[in-house]
């Protein structure tokens, strides 16, 4: 494989619109925190003034806000209070005095937020010098008792699972730093990609059920944030490799903070001696595609910075799935590209039911995107079939007379920076996101019948009648079942009930 095609894949994969681009990733992510505040604003007069704040900052302060560590995992823990139990019982204390520091840490400085502030020694890492390296000082204060907790509760809680965070020296911050400009300078495009969405490294030592791990990656009590094992940082092909496999978990995770990738999440038996969920098998999907284009830059890109990195053969690690110094490949599954043709095999295939539709083209794409790697090869209509299969079917219903209008007190978000409607169902008081198409069914709700919706539907996006109709007509059973729409009864007077 040449050099230029192996840069174009690296372009290829973060340049897609809506799986590939973290620029509107992160932009959706922030529109929906802003929403949510919105909505706990309307019945908490603190959290009004500091939404007012929010509101006025540049999209850079606003960035280091919702992408600071406490702020966010306190927010989306509120979140989850508001689809349970409602926008009383979902705002706090602890959410206003987080996001008051927040700002305040703002005006002071506006590249920090909170939670970097608290480190002992300012140690940053990336091409952007915007990813901090954790330092927290023994002493309490309220912030690090925060972190810590944050640490304890929120990454692999329970009794069989540890992490022992290491107050890094100046050698491992360079290992660090080295390991991120190898990746800069092997696949920069990624890498400038998953630095939108990794805000901090700590060193740690992390032991699971299934004993040490060389890395990881936090859900929402530790978002933005990596693990890395301290032995791994002399060697930093690996380390980079690191950095970029849990990264891109991050930005999926991002990704699907505003949309669905399954519809039935139960566990999945893997071959390599593994039980997990279904979604944690298309993060791993997610991550071996990626892997792959790091790998073949490794190889063909890799030998002109052996000069300054060392070759990876010069370095000792123990054997992974995805190392590029140590591949065990006598086993079976033992290497990535092996995983991910299981993977793809089973999520386009006996698991593609338990997918979502936008899940089903997540692995189509990547599928795609990578096909033109040696590794995977294949029949190229494979793919197509994929593609054609998600193509809508016109449903076996003609559109009628039947009109609808907007639900009524409806909380919205419109953000045409983003493509996004947001809104809080009714029914289940559930933050929902509606793409563009889905957005514009819902506004031309407004008393129309179902002849009417499909003709302005179908002009505004270009559509021929039947195909037009395949998108409108579920995307009309899905906002009625939600209560975003209602179906008019005949004769009744039509208005709009939708809360600004």
């Amino acid at each position: 494989m040449r050099q230029d095609e192996i840069r174009q894949l690296d372009e290829r994969l973060q340049h897609h619109d809506p799986f590939g681009d973290s620029s509107k990733v992160v932009g959706r992510v922030i529109e929906r925190y802003k929403f949510a505040l919105e909505v706990l604003a309307r019945q908490d007069d603190g959290l009004r003034e500091l939404l007012g704040r929010v509101e006025r900052l540049d999209a850079d302060s606003v960035d280091v806000v919702f992408g600071d560590l406490l702020v966010r995992a306190e927010l989306e823990a509120a979140i989850s209070r508001l689809e349970t139990s409602g926008p009383v019982a979902a705002s706090s204390e602890s959410l206003r005095w987080m996001l008051g520091e927040a700002l305040a840490s703002i005006a002071k400085d506006r590249g920090m937020g909170i939670a970097r502030r608290a480190m002992g020694r300012d140690f940053v890492v990336g091409p952007a010098r915007r990813s901090w390296v954790w330092d927290l000082p023994d002493e309490p204060t309220r912030v690090g008792d925060k972190l810590r907790e944050s640490i304890r509760t929120g990454f692999m809680p329970g009794a069989e699972s540890s992490v022992e965070i290491i107050r890094p020296t100046p050698r491992m911050v360079e290992g660090l730093e080295r390991a991120c400009a190898l990746l800069y300078r092997l696949v920069p495009t990624m890498a400038d990609s998953i630095f939108r969405h990794l805000h901090s490294i700590a060193v740690a030592n992390i032991r699971s059920p299934r004993g040490r791990l060389l890395t990881g990656s936090g859900g929402d009590g530790t978002p933005c944030m990596i693990f890395i094992d301290p032995d791994e940082l002399e060697n930093p092909w690996d380390t980079a490799g690191h950095i970029l496999h849990e990264g891109i978990h991050l930005k999926l995770s991002d990704l699907i903070r505003t949309v669905a990738i399954v519809t039935d999440d139960g566990p999945v038996e893997l071959p390599w001696r593994r039980k997990t969920a279904l979604s944690n098998c298309v993060f791993a999907y997610h991550a071996y595609a990626h892997m792959q284009v790091f790998r073949a830059a490794v190889q063909h890109l890799g030998p002109s910075c052996y000069a300054e990195f060392g070759a990876p053969h010069d370095y000792d690690a123990p054997a992974h799935a995805m190392s590029v110094v140590n591949n065990d490949s006598r086993s079976p599954f033992s290497r990535a590209e092996a995983r991910l043709h299981f993977l793809h095999e089973q999520l386009a295939g006996a698991l593609a039911p338990r997918v979502t539709s936008y899940g089903r083209k997540l692995v189509s794409w990547l599928w795609e995107t990578i096909r033109p790697l040696e590794a995977i090869g294949g029949d190229r209509s494979e793919a197509r079939a994929e593609h054609a299969a998600d193509v809508p079917t016109a449903p076996g219903r003609a559109p009628s007379s039947a009109r609808y209008r907007q639900g009524q007190g409806i909380s919205l978000r419109r953000s045409p920076s983003s493509e996004v409607l947001f809104a809080l169902e009714p029914g289940s008081q559930k933050i929902v996101t509606l793409n563009l198409p889905a957005w514009l069914a819902f506004e031309l709700c407004d008393g129309k019948t179902e002849e009417e919706l499909l003709s302005a539907y179908a002009t505004s996006l270009g559509l021929g009648a039947e195909h037009a109709w395949a998108q409108l007509a579920p995307t009309l059973e899905g906002l009625t079942s939600s209560g975003m729409i209602d179906r008019v009864p005949e004769g009744a007077h039509v208005s709009k009930g939708v809360s600004p």
